[in-house]
């Protein structure tokens, strides 16, 4: 007896997952379904007698943790693509068998040495942006296993710099005309209509090059400015309190500046940088008494550090000072102090800077991108660390649960049509 399952996807998802093409590429804004995509690629490709399907991340750790879970684990009220039952799973060959099918090698790239020993019908690489053109090459030479269903590799990924080599294979990049044989399949948020309203909005306060890329599903460089938009008229301003919180983003430096950004927050939520204390050239101990002052003038709950001043940070604490470490993380940090650079509903912009401050105004002035790299310059940045760490110790890094429904308006009538091959079966 033999169980058959009808899933329905998205229209853009269907295009990727009926796509007969030698590669293909999905590649998606936040909320385009791309890991449960590719994971129904490749259940149903695997699901053909004789199949031996690849699954691949750039590490097989994050593998494991992500695509492997969407593939047999329930993701909230999303079944997991295969259904338990369906397949045997030996965790020491890192296979898995599909009942009446073919099966599923999964594996990193961490050895690409390895890599030459499989044969592969097809294979999905997960999050493909995280690989290197080499990897890309290899995983190519790998598939060769004649079954009844076209060779292919498929990934999926949001997308990256135009000057990544998958922008310019699969025609992505401006002025690029895609590779024999290589379709790419775009989405962006909105296409994705279950996304809860919520969700989007939060996804629309995106700015700069995240909504190009994460919002609008487009490969675009990061050039210019880093705080796009920093405007003196609007964000400069003098302000007194009460105060509902106060905290401190530091910053190390010796030959560098040393920074501390005293960041105060009134009732309704915004910030003003009220204090800077920027210097060269000084001594821990300095930097000690100088925090020691600011907490018996203005009782901070934190002092926030980057997580790589572990010796100050713990030579503080002895000091009795609130120190704790900063996240790091600087694309999604940005992002954070992005979203503060605005004027709410209520006229008042959430993010203001003292005139006195003027290294930290100096700096949004001057914070650059690298020339299409998602990283900034380091330099004229000591302020804008510190920002990044009190901002993201604030309001933390945004991150919204991602709720998927995979559909297909009217794809259940459609289905008589569809090849059996292209059935999304598992038996």
């Amino acid at each position: 007896m033999s169980k058959e399952v009808t899933i329905e996807a998205l229209p853009r998802q269907f295009e990727f997952l009926t796509c007969d093409a030698r590669e293909v590429l999905y590649s998606g804004a936040f909320g385009a379904g791309k890991t449960r995509a590719i994971c129904l690629k490749l259940a149903t490709r695997a699901c053909r007698p004789g199949a031996r399907e690849g699954l691949c991340r750039k590490h097989l750790v994050t593998l494991r943790a992500t695509t492997l879970k969407t593939l047999l684990e329930p993701d909230g009220d999303l079944p997991p693509i295969l259904p338990p039952g369906s397949y045997t799973w030996n965790k020491s060959e890192k296979t898995i068998r599909i009942h009446g099918g073919g099966e599923i090698q999964y594996f990193g790239l961490d050895d690409p040495d390895k890599i030459g020993s499989y044969n592969l019908s097809g294979c999905a690489v997960d999050e493909a942006v995280e690989l290197e053109e080499a990897d890309w090459t290899m995983l190519r030479g790998r598939i060769r296993v004649q079954c009844g269903i076209t060779n292919q590799i498929y990934g999926a990924c949001n997308p990256g710099s135009p000057s990544h080599f998958l922008a310019r294979r699969f025609g992505l990049a401006e002025g690029a005309t895609a590779a024999d044989g290589c379709v790419a399949i775009q989405t962006r948020s909105i296409d994705n209509t279950f996304l809860p309203d919520e969700y989007l909005r939060d996804l629309e306060s995106f700015t700069g090059l995240a909504k190009l890329r994460y919002v609008d599903g487009l490969w675009a460089g990061s050039e210019g400015l880093v705080y796009d938009r920093w405007d003196r008229r609007l964000f400069i301003k003098q302000r007194s309190g009460p105060w509902a919180r106060v905290i401190v983003g530091q910053d190390e430096g010796y030959m560098n500046p040393a920074c501390m950004l005293v960041l105060c927050v009134d009732g309704d939520g915004r910030v003003h940088v009220a204090r800077e204390w920027y210097k060269a050239r000084q001594l821990e101990l300095a930097v000690i008494d100088e925090a020691k002052r600011i907490y018996a003038d203005l009782k901070p709950e934190a002092f926030v550090l980057d997580p790589s001043a572990a010796k100050l940070r713990a030579a503080m604490q002895a000091a009795g000072l609130p120190a704790v470490e900063a996240d790091n993380s600087v694309f999604a940090g940005i992002q954070a102090v992005q979203k503060r650079l605005i004027v709410a509903g209520d006229g008042e912009p959430r993010l203001t800077v003292d005139p006195s401050c003027e290294n930290t105004i100096r700096e949004f002035e001057t914070y650059e991108w690298k020339p299409q790299r998602d990283e900034p310059v380091k330099s004229n940045d000591h302020a804008m660390d510190a920002l990044r760490y009190g901002i993201v110790y604030l309001d933390g890094l945004g991150s919204v649960p991602l709720t998927i429904r995979v559909i297909a308006p009217g794809e259940t009538a459609r289905r008589s049509t569809v090849p059996d091959d292209r059935v999304w079966r598992t038996l």
